[in-house]
């Protein structure tokens, strides 16, 4: 059986976590913040072997956001949907609109298969591009108007599984290799233009596991797998309760307790985003916690000032992109039911709209969401309008991974 804890509550989460990180030592300490402070400084240190820079620094740093696009000139947004069950060693890729139109889709095929290692993303996005994974190292692009082709290779094989982030601008690309041969499994983290010019190894660890999932503000967000987890189904500690085998990420389409933002040259860590239970996407105001608030991109504490917090038992919601709203299941315990908007001080409105606590819906804006499954036979996803309640299927499976294009930008 997977060993998996299911969150109670997000202060005894943050304690769970405290105790384990201290357990393991003072490099490998991972503090949780605090319900009204940004993190502390830390340090999440490689071994010896590791390339020189680490995962470490002052927490906050990040350098402002460029200012909104005029809203004349705001771009039409999509939500990416990927069904990891499509069919035998296959996913499949849809961008869904705000009127629930497929607009582009892709077929591509899975990694290959390594017994019980965990499973990484499979998508990036930029400004102009859906980036995606066929196989183990072919990198392909998707557009909007369904144009596809070769990007760029990444070291994906047999026995070495890979992950990538693409930059907003298109011009460099963060690679995470987990080297299953190696025991412990050995991560190496890199990255180089989109070219494969100026190349760099910035971090390595055969003990603390992240990938990049984003970019933001120019620095590198990364997923990590949590303190002492091992990069394996079978002991993976998650927020979730389901099966990993039909569930693989848990509540986020990262498959990470939480985000690092770190520099792209010397791995060096501004900001930790959450103590843990991050859930549903990522977003201009950062991103949900599961039963519990939310946490900002200076890794700072958004409270939800509610008695009873938000969504059903360990829901998983998702951030508004002006965080002023979380959307999730279900307004009573339950583990499926309809989508709710939780908003702070205890307000809320049901949706007509079905979703699991496991799933999650993504923001194309303020006013529009679009809902995904990872089993079609959980429910069918769909687009949500706020302004007029209405409920479009949409005929596509899958979860809701990115809002294309890029949209973390402030």
């Amino acid at each position: 059986m997977p060993n998996v804890v299911r969150l109670v509550r997000w202060p005894l989460a943050l304690a769970v976590l405290g105790a384990v990180a201290c357990s393991s030592g003072p490099s490998a300490s991972i503090p949780a913040p605090s319900s009204h402070a940004q993190v502390s400084p830390s340090t999440m240190s490689a071994e010896a072997s590791a390339s020189p820079s680490d995962l470490g620094g002052e927490a906050g740093g990040i350098e402002a956001s460029p200012s909104p696009v005029p809203a004349a000139q705001v771009v039409k947004s999509y939500a990416v949907l990927v069904d990891l069950f499509a069919g035998r060693g296959t996913y499949t890729i849809a961008l869904v609109d705000g009127d629930a139109q497929i607009v582009a889709h892709a077929q591509a095929a899975r990694r290959s298969d390594i017994a019980d290692s965990i499973e990484l993303p499979y998508v990036s996005v930029s400004k102009s591009r859906v980036y995606y994974l066929d196989g183990d190292g072919a990198v392909r692009y998707l557009k909007a108007d369904g144009t596809t082709g070769l990007v760029t290779s990444i070291s994906g094989s047999g026995k070495v599984h890979a992950t990538f982030a693409v930059s907003p601008d298109d011009s460099r690309i963060a690679v995470a290799l987990l080297d299953y041969s190696a025991r412990p499994v050995r991560l190496t983290l890199y990255v180089e233009d989109l070219g494969h010019s100026h190349h760099a190894v910035i971090f390595t660890s055969t003990s603390r596991y992240v990938w990049p999932v984003a970019w933001h503000a120019g620095q590198l967000v990364v997923a990590y797998l949590g303190p002492n987890a091992v990069p394996f189904k079978s002991k993976e500690i998650l927020y979730s309760s389901r099966d990993l085998a039909r569930y693989p990420y848990g509540p986020n389409p990262y498959g990470g307790i939480n985000f690092h933002v770190i520099s792209p040259v010397t791995a060096e860590r501004s900001a930790i985003i959450s103590g843990g239970g991050a859930s549903g996407l990522l977003s201009k105001s950062g991103t949900a916690v599961v039963q519990g608030d939310a946490a900002g991109w200076h890794g700072e504490w958004i409270p939800w000032n509610s008695p009873h917090d938000y969504g059903t038992f360990s829901a998983a919601g998702s951030l508004s992109p002006d965080g002023s709203m979380i959307a999730a299941c279900c307004e009573q315990p339950a583990g499926q039911g309809q989508l709710v908007i939780w908003s702070p001080n205890d307000q809320s409105r049901i949706l007509q709209a079905t979703t699991t606590s496991g799933d999650w819906a993504g923001w194309l804006d303020n006013s529009h969401l679009v809902t995904g499954f990872y089993q079609s036979s959980d429910g069918t996803p769909s687009v949500v309008d706020l302004t007029s309640g209405a409920v479009t299927p949409v005929a596509a499976h899958g979860i809701v991974v990115a809002i294309f294009p890029s949209d973390l930008e402030a």
